[in-house]
């Protein structure tokens, strides 16, 4: 899988940025602060449909309403053209190919991604509940049934604790 083109408007410090790649591996350098980690998140928000560092709503530039990401991969010579959008109201859109998702979870396990952050020495050092998340998040792009049946068994934990308050 081979990324050619992203575009960021309103998406954490950037206003509106386009970056090219035309190599298969690619450095990014810069000062402090100029956003390299925030590009590399963008892309990360596109093969996953969230941030790995944020929630949706700080990822928007401050002062704006909402952002967009768009990126464009190339795999066996196919293009695939993805926009993830957070509208004003909240909503989230993410579309391959100008077509929208019905469901976001379907995009999930199409793009794999990874990514390896300085905090990810808590997998090692920290709880089981931080290594069952990474495991739960990696299972779920290989195979899109875990994932459904992860949700499913979130939605029904999340009732059951609501049952049981609703009993104490």
């Amino acid at each position: 899988m081979f990324l050619k083109s992203i575009f960021l408007t309103h998406y954490k410090n950037y206003s509106f940025r386009q970056f090219y790649f035309s190599k298969k591996i690619v450095g990014i350098v810069g000062n402090n602060g100029v956003g390299k980690t925030n590009l590399l998140d963008a892309i990360y928000y596109l093969c996953f449909t969230k941030s790995y560092f944020s929630s949706d709503n700080i990822c928007v530039r401050n002062g704006e309403q909402g952002f967009r990401i768009e990126g464009q991969f190339t795999f066996n010579n196919e293009t695939s053209n993805i926009t993830a959008i957070l509208r004003e109201t909240g909503k989230k859109e993410f579309s391959l190919n100008e077509e929208i998702y019905g469901r976001i979870s379907k995009h999930i396990g199409k793009f794999p991604c990874v990514i390896i952050a300085p905090d990810d020495v808590e997998l090692i050092t920290g709880g089981s509940e931080r290594r069952r998340k990474f495991l739960d998040a990696l299972l779920s792009q290989l195979q899109s049934e875990y994932l459904q049946r992860l949700i499913d068994y979130n939605k029904l934990l999340q009732h059951r604790n609501s049952l049981l308050k609703q009993f104490a």
